[in-house]
């Protein structure tokens, strides 16, 4: 019986927090922040002026295992951006070596010994996504600009 009591009353507040989300204005509230994290942003519905799209050729250094070294000329350009508010983040995740200019990323993601390492982030004046970011590597041609 006491289980029965508890099942309903989790069902209840679950349609309760269902419908708080879509009847309620969440859209500066904490409910908000956490359905936001936890879905994955759509790139199209994101002011094309508030997105920084940056690119820059790398070439594949050295195999270990799954994850391949790489040489990144110019990434620190990237990083240096003002509005690049992640850009330890990113870093950390790409094991940048400023010295060396290497990256480290996972081999299946290079498309050939040279490749085109692609990194967006959205301007902190986006009211929704100011902290979003995203790197991505694409086939080099020696003719094509950033996607």
């Amino acid at each position: 019986m006491v289980k029965k009591k508890e099942a309903i009353y989790l069902i209840i507040g679950a349609v309760l927090l269902v419908s708080a989300y879509f009847y309620l204005d969440t859209s500066d509230s904490l409910l908000q922040s956490v359905f936001t994290q936890a879905t994955p942003i759509d790139w199209d519905e994101i002011f094309k002026r508030n997105i920084v799209k940056n690119s820059i050729p790398i070439e594949l250094l050295e195999t270990n295992g799954n994850s391949c070294t790489v040489y990144g000329l110019n990434f620190e350009m990237i990083l240096a951006h003002g509005y690049f508010i992640k850009r330890d983040e990113l870093s950390k995740k790409l094991q940048f070596d400023e010295q060396e200019k290497t990256l480290v990323v996972p081999c299946e993601e290079l498309q050939g010994e040279k490749s085109r390492l692609n990194v967006w982030y959205v301007t902190d004046e986006d009211p929704d996504h100011p902290t979003e970011w995203k790197y991505f590597i694409t086939e080099w041609t020696s003719d094509a600009v950033a996607p």
